[in-house]
């Protein structure tokens, strides 16, 4: 939150820091923002991050630090797994290496499997940094077999009706049939919310334009509650992984059968790889995550995995 007054700017980062707030300075002048990405273009350089709870105030005299709470941080994980821009730091973790090492860890997996592809491709924008991560890890050629077809297009996932995430999403990609026909192919995406749009505009197409395989490979683990604190999910009926366990039949299982690897958590995944049409399918683990963020597991917020508040 930014309060304008007569006499200077109060800066308030929230009480537990789920979400984040930076300084960035430059000669004679103080700015703060919401994304350290803000800063560079316009001259301003990285300064400090408002700690969770953190009250300052910003004038011709500089920064005054009018208190700070002492509450336990919840970092949003799904900050760096998606929601986050890509050329931003948020508690001095970078979003862009947070995905290159999910990426690394999703191919890690593979090698051990003995997966084979031709290629890995993600999903634009933010499926490409796990793209570029499991291709250095496995050593396959990174190609982009789907192109957006222009910037001006937001996040398909964040409008709040069914029509008008279709039509976003039914726009703003494009396939490169000569990359796709007859390819054995990993796909590299941030997450499944839903994951309508991501038969619909993209497992389709590539079988449509002669795909041989195709292997999903998802950043975030199985999305099983609805986000209470942002935009990111509104309820849980509408999570993928939730509608899997109900048409497995597996809804009289606890939610904890699904949240780490176990028999019923295998076929939830083989479920929704059912439904989305895809050769295989394979979600990074929660561990996997928090080990990609670097950051201590009691620091960040996984309700949207584990749906625990603290």
């Amino acid at each position: 939150m930014l309060i304008l007054t007569s006499k200077g700017i109060y800066a308030v980062r929230d009480i537990n820091g789920r979400s984040t707030l930076v300084v960035g300075q430059k000669k004679g002048s103080l700015a703060v923002a919401s994304e350290s990405c803000a800063f560079p273009n316009l001259g301003f350089i990285f300064k400090s991050e408002l700690k969770p709870g953190e009250v300052i105030f910003l004038n011709k005299n500089g920064i005054q630090k009018i208190t700070q709470f002492k509450n336990e941080q919840k970092y949003c994980a799904f900050s760096w797994i998606y929601t986050g821009y890509p050329a931003s730091t948020y508690n001095g973790v970078s979003v862009e290496e947070v995905r290159e090492r999910s990426g690394a860890n999703l191919a890690k997996k593979d090698l051990k499997e003995g997966l084979r592809a031709d290629l890995v491709a993600g999903i634009p924008d933010s499926g490409t940094a796990y793209a570029i991560g499991y291709a250095q890890e496995a050593k396959i050629p990174l190609r982009r077999v789907l192109m957006k077809y222009t910037p001006g297009y937001g996040r398909s996932f964040l409008p709040p009706s069914k029509e008008e995430r279709d039509q976003i999403a039914q726009k703003k990609l494009l396939p490169i049939p000569a990359l796709i026909a007859g390819k054995k192919i990993v796909i590299c995406d941030d997450s499944i919310v839903r994951g309508t749009q991501l038969r619909n505009q993209v497992i389709d197409r590539l079988w449509e334009y002669g795909a041989a395989e195709i292997h999903l490979r998802i950043g975030c683990p199985p999305l099983l509650f609805a986000c209470p604190y942002f935009l990111s999910t509104r309820t849980t009926t509408e999570l993928a992984a939730r509608r899997a366990i109900a048409e497995a039949h597996l809804s009289s299982k606890p939610t904890s059968a699904f949240i780490k690897e176990s028999p019923s958590y295998r076929r939830m995944v083989e479920r929704i790889a059912q439904s989305l049409g895809v050769t295989s399918l394979v979600y990074q683990s929660i561990d996997e995550m928090v080990e990609a963020i670097c950051l201590p597991v009691e620091s960040l917020c996984l309700y949207c995995w584990q749906g625990k508040k603290k």
